[in-house]
């Protein structure tokens, strides 16, 4: 890794809402780490990961020897310091992290895998565990960094959020994610769970609540609706409901506030609004010109 400046790299990447800012300097890839590091704390996660070597870890009222092919993390506000052994001295990848939930919403993320993913990130404290494949990661992000090639950001933010997830599988390993993966519903099955939904036309309809009918995001639901009917979910709310509007306004003498509150619209002049838009006449004149010609 080149080595620019103190905090050589800060590399953001996200889990749904969940921001992380990765700090990478010349520490990053240590094939010679010193002797011994000075009692220190950080202002965020330190995580280390030992490639080879030995030593030990002291904390404030705790010593852990170090092993080749483990990893551990401090918190941010921890003193700690290593020795090294001076016959095998440790190479080791290291990483710090901070976190922050953002506030805009991703629809194509499932909401309760945050929640599992959060509430693992806010038990994270002091740990030492087996690595489970973080420095075969490492190593791509270090060429990666080394020969940045197209899409090499892409790829960096991949290889850190499986590295992170690893990391909180790790640290908090009883939180369990309660998210299965919706099964895959055929277009003929969809059609029908989607007429069946608008066929409810009189009640709020939400894309939201297509969406979860049809187990996909609402992301993926405009695109389904966009391939199957050429249509938005709004225009083809409005379609249905303007289509038994034009039925009621033949078949029926109620009155047009009646049928617009019937159809499920907002007020009358919404529905005479957009009932012109699609029609080219209002319904009172579509009424009309339906009663003369039934004559």
């Amino acid at each position: 890794m080149h080595q620019e400046s103190p905090e050589t790299y800060n590399i953001r990447t996200r889990i749904g809402r969940l921001r992380f800012d990765i700090y990478l300097d010349d520490s990053f890839r240590a094939t010679t780490a010193p002797r011994f590091f000075n009692q220190h704390n950080h202002s965020n996660f330190e995580v280390h990961f030992i490639v080879e070597g030995c030593g030990r870890l002291l904390l404030e009222q705790e010593e852990i020897e170090l092993q080749s092919g483990h990893f551990y993390v401090i918190p941010p506000g921890v003193y700690h310091s290593i020795v090294l052994d001076r016959q095998r001295l440790l190479s080791k990848y290291t990483i710090r992290f901070d976190w922050v939930e953002e506030h805009d919403y991703d629809d194509s993320f499932p909401a309760s895998e945050e929640v599992s993913l959060k509430s693992a990130l806010s038990q994270i404290g002091f740990f030492y565990a087996p690595d489970t494949g973080s420095n075969e990661l490492l190593d791509r992000i270090n060429r990666e960094i080394e020969q940045p090639a197209l899409g090499y950001y892409s790829n960096l933010q991949s290889y850190f959020n499986q590295i992170m997830i690893q990391l909180l599988r790790a640290g908090a390993p009883t939180i369990r994610s309660g998210y299965q993966l919706p099964r895959r519903v055929p277009d003929d099955s969809r059609s029908l769970v989607i007429d069946a939904f608008f066929d409810r036309y009189e009640s709020e309809l939400t894309l939201e609540e297509l969406a979860t009918e049809l187990h996909l995001s609402a992301r993926q639901t405009s695109r389904i609706l966009k391939q199957m009917y050429n249509t938005t979910f709004q225009q083809k709310l409005h379609d249905t409901r303007v289509e038994e509007g034009k039925k009621r306004l033949r078949t029926t003498d109620h009155t047009i506030t009646a049928i617009s509150d019937q159809l499920g619209f907002a007020s009358p002049a919404l529905f005479c609004s957009i009932f012109k838009k699609k029609i080219g006449q209002s319904p009172q004149a579509y009424r009309k010109a339906s009663n003369k010609s039934s004559k």
